[in-house]
């Protein structure tokens, strides 16, 4: 018997990088610089995880002083 209770969070995750991916600009998914593949995974992962945190960052103009 197979356990598929995280197929459906796994798909999510797999679709959510995916988007994120196809989000980035050209020059960096065409980059030819070594290990610029990991520069963009770990990317990838910080806004996945920004995203999760649900901590908006403050814009430099929402300064209050």
């Amino acid at each position: 018997m197979i356990d598929d209770r995280l197929l459906a969070h796994w798909e999510r995750e797999r679709a959510s990088r995916a988007r994120l991916r196809d989000a980035l600009p050209p020059s960096w998914r065409d980059d030819p610089r070594p290990n610029m593949d990991v520069v963009r995974e770990l990317y990838i992962e910080a806004m996945l995880r920004l995203k999760d945190s649900h901590v908006h960052p403050m814009a430099i103009g929402d300064d209050d002083r």
